[in-house]
């Protein structure tokens, strides 16, 4: 019996060299890319990120549970326990979710623990499957935002508190605990954008002299990002005459003009400059038929304006 209890002791001790399991935490960088503002408003974006944190270790460790806690310590910019990205160009902020899995169905904020379990350690080491290796966490941006273009960034510190048994053989274990420490850069980098939202068609009605045409208001629909600049080009399909746009029938012409908020022509060559806002802004102009040129016939004028808008 006194062989059998050395010769166990000896195996225990041979074990133990060989299945020892060690902990590490390192910095890592999560990049989201480059997308829209108006992508970045409409649609959460998802990404996985690893965390810094991997285990090295036997998988023959099977009868005990080994534990790894991920406590979200600190986000650089975070307001309150929600944490944000940070443009510090413009002063912008940008709310996102710690997710434990891509659908985010469970969300931890700062201050809160993540917990990895598993009674084997060969269970545990499969846990770490993001794309460097270590334990995986998601990231999801907030939706409705309405931020101008630049590098937005965070700093995620993670607090990690491990308990895994390195031999685990009939119950006997003996653990290898520690705390350590990671840190996750993140960014990424908002572009500009604008859309055209509304351009109604403009009609003058029915009249039987140039001079009795009205004055007719309308307005343009752009949106585009917040403090972008800006031009909205308005071109005829049809050749213009001296300062005049033309409506055409046939081989006749009506001339007439679009004129800027400030009530200057608006020509192909004078283009209207903006800011954005985000939101959809309203641009006034009017439509006026030239009261001066000769009388042209009766019939059915028309030109097609293309509305550009370059930022």
């Amino acid at each position: 019996m006194k062989r059998i209890l050395i010769s166990l002791v000896i195996l225990l001790a041979g074990w133990s060299s060989s299945l020892w399991a060690a902990c590490t935490a390192s910095s890592s960088s999560t990049d989201f890319g480059s997308l829209s503002s108006f992508t970045l408003a409409s649609t959460a974006q998802v990404v996985e990120t690893g965390t810094g944190f991997t285990c090295s270790g036997s998988a023959l460790s099977l009868l005990s549970t080994n534990t790894v806690t991920g406590t979200m310590t600190r986000s650089a910019n975070a307001l309150g326990t929600t944490p944000q990205f940070y443009n510090s160009s413009t002063g912008s902020y940008v709310p996102y979710s710690i997710c434990g899995d891509s659908g985010c169905s469970t969300v931890y904020s700062i201050g809160s623990s993540k917990t990895w379990s598993s009674t084997s350690l060969l269970g545990l080491l499969g846990l770490f499957n993001a794309s460097d290796g270590t334990l995986p966490l998601y990231l999801k941006t907030a939706t409705g935002t309405n931020v101008p273009a630049g590098t937005y960034t965070d700093t995620l510190t993670i607090t990690w508190n491990y308990s895994i048994c390195f031999v685990g053989v009939l119950g006997i274990c003996s653990y290898t605990t520690g705390t350590v420490t990671s840190t996750i850069q993140l960014q990424f980098a908002v572009t500009n954008d604008c859309a055209i939202d509304s351009a109604p068609d403009v009609d003058f009605g029915s009249a039987s002299l140039p001079a009795s045409f009205g004055t007719i208001s309308s307005t343009l629909g752009i949106r585009c990002t917040l403090n972008a600049a800006y031009s909205v080009n308005l071109a005829s399909s049809n050749a213009t005459s001296g300062d005049w746009r033309q409506m055409i029938n046939g081989t006749s012409l009506l001339q007439y003009q679009l004129y800027q908020p400030d009530g200057s022509a608006w020509t192909a060559s004078n283009d209207l400059s903006e800011t954005g806002t985000g939101a959809t802004q309203s641009i006034n102009y009017t439509a006026k038929v030239n009261p001066d040129q000769t009388n042209q016939p009766a019939g059915s004028y028309s030109d097609t304006v293309t509305v550009t808008v370059t930022y």
